[in-house]
């Protein structure tokens, strides 16, 4: 890839639309490109702006606007209307977005692209903030920084492996390039009773078993929990039901064993 092209990719990377290849390449850039870090932060910084204490159904007319802004972005026309301002929300009074610094932010790299030839990195980073609005919610924020469980189920190589339970199937998706596995819970898993916790275990081929770590309460509610340490060497995930706080080792059978090979 040429050094030239490496501008294009600031938009995509800052919304994680680039391959590992291209990831690799720009952030070796990045080291010596301050603009291009500059374009990427003030990216990260509107977007924690917009969606800061904002999880809400979107407007109807919101997926179109974007839509018409790829279209726009991608061909050089949209739909002819003035996209130049979109509300998406109503006044919040003191909760609401400083305006005047979102508006600052975006008029700095609108004068900076309005230098440059229409490039295809721009509407490319368009097209996933609208898959993100397509889900129903705003995620903004999470689209730019995904965190660690993200990261393991977005890998390359990540593989899903299924054990059933009362409740319904239980997923363990593990990615080796991410040295992490994350455990994907059914819809209504039932919680434990009071004073005891559910403990997540790396089963070894000798039996060994070594703390995932304790399914805090909020884990529990979201369905989903990053494991505590590397499932490199386990050939299963045991969970078990141990006293409030967990336990150096099993103290008792485990309920569900998902294994990994």
């Amino acid at each position: 890839m040429k050094e030239g092209d490496m501008h294009d990719l600031a938009a995509a990377y800052a919304v994680d639309a680039v391959d590992p290849e291209e990831r690799a390449a720009f952030e070796a850039h990045l080291e010596s490109c301050a603009q291009c870090r500059r374009e990427v932060q003030e990216l990260q910084d509107v977007s924690v702006l917009l969606s800061e204490d904002l999880e809400v159904e979107p407007p109807a007319q919101l997926r179109t606007t974007v839509l018409d802004l790829i279209a726009a972005e991608a061909g050089g026309q949209g739909s002819g209307r003035d996209t130049t301002t979109v509300t998406t929300h109503e006044d919040r009074g003191e909760d609401r977005p400083d305006v005047a610094q979102v508006t600052s932010l975006t008029s700095r790299r609108q004068a900076r692209e309005q230098r440059r030839r229409a490039r295809p990195g721009r509407w490319l980073a368009a097209a996933a903030a609208a898959v993100v609005l397509a889900g129903g919610v705003w995620g903004v924020s999470q689209a730019l920084n995904p965190d660690a469980a993200t990261q393991v189920i977005r890998a390359d190589d990540a593989s899903e492996h299924t054990a059933d339970t009362a409740d319904g199937p239980l997923a363990v998706v593990v990615s080796a390039t991410e040295g992490r596995a994350v455990v994907q819970l059914p819809a209504d898993f039932a919680g434990p009773q009071a004073g005891s916790v559910y403990q997540a275990w790396f089963v070894g081929a000798d039996g060994s078993a070594r703390s995932a770590g304790v399914l805090q309460p909020e884990m529990l509610e979201e369905g989903q929990a990053l494991l505590e340490g590397s499932p490199d060497d386990a050939v299963a995930v045991g969970f078990t039901v141990e006293p409030t706080g967990g336990s150096t080792q099993p103290t008792t059978d485990p309920f569900v064993v998902v294994p990994l090979t």
